[in-house]
């Protein structure tokens, strides 16, 4: 298997990236808050596209593909500048990182919208906010799941039984995060307090955005912990 390709961004910023991804994330999330309140299918159908931007550079800066394109015939080697590296870098991670959009959106899509009515989404009513908050959680957490795994079923074996490779770093704990904080976020709903928050599927999402940024953090630091105590 050819190693993977290395971040395009350098070192210091490789590592503070997730981070501030992390904080645009919930700075959005807390944005549009107050409008998903008030109209959640609308809102979510409007923001999915500039998640699925914020989402789509994370990807092309952050997420190591398992499996790159195999380089080009060789070349005698010649210097190049840093920039350059940058760009071949970015190139070999853009054609991944959109097949996986493109396999994401419809699917992920699909298969979030029947968990969530599984687990007691709406059936018949509240059907554009079901399938807002089930893109927003497709692309939130299955993107970069997707990015990082490809389709080795090997790999997703892996994701799926939670062992091997494939079930660590930030891409899996994000995903963890996010199914465990959207189904803690379900709780407040059944409850009555009579606030509007509390409707369908303002909690869900909220515990989704959470979870996956609690997830991705986690994820993302055990890899350092475990090689520094090794």
């Amino acid at each position: 298997m050819p190693s993977p390709s290395p971040s395009p961004l350098p070192t210091p910023l490789s590592l503070l990236a997730p981070h501030f991804h992390s904080a645009l994330l919930l700075t959005t999330y807390t944005s549009f808050f107050p409008s998903l309140v008030s109209i959640p299918g609308a809102t979510l159908l409007s923001t999915l596209p500039s998640l699925t931007l914020l989402q789509t550079v994370f990807c092309l800066l952050c997420v190591t593909p398992s499996t790159p394109p195999k380089p080009a015939a060789k070349r005698k080697p010649h210097p190049t500048s840093s920039s350059s590296s940058t760009l071949q870098t970015l190139s070999s991670r853009l054609l991944p990182t959109l097949l996986s959009l493109l396999l994401t959106l419809p699917l992920g899509t699909t298969i979030a919208a029947f968990l969530l009515v599984v687990f007691g989404a709406p059936v018949t009513t509240h059907i554009p906010a079901t399938l807002g908050a089930a893109g927003h959680i497709a692309v939130l957490a299955g993107l970069p799941l997707v990015v990082r795994n490809g389709v080795d079923g090997e790999r997703w074996r892996g994701v799926v039984a939670c062992v091997g490779e494939a079930a660590r770093g930030g891409e899996f704990g994000g995903a963890v995060g996010a199914a465990v904080g959207a189904w803690v976020g379900a709780v407040p709903i059944p409850l009555d307090w009579d606030r509007e928050w509390q409707k369908w599927p303002v909690t869900v999402l909220t515990g989704a955005y959470v979870g996956y940024v609690l997830g991705k953090t986690i994820g993302g630091v055990m890899p350092t912990v475990k090689a520094k105590s090794g």
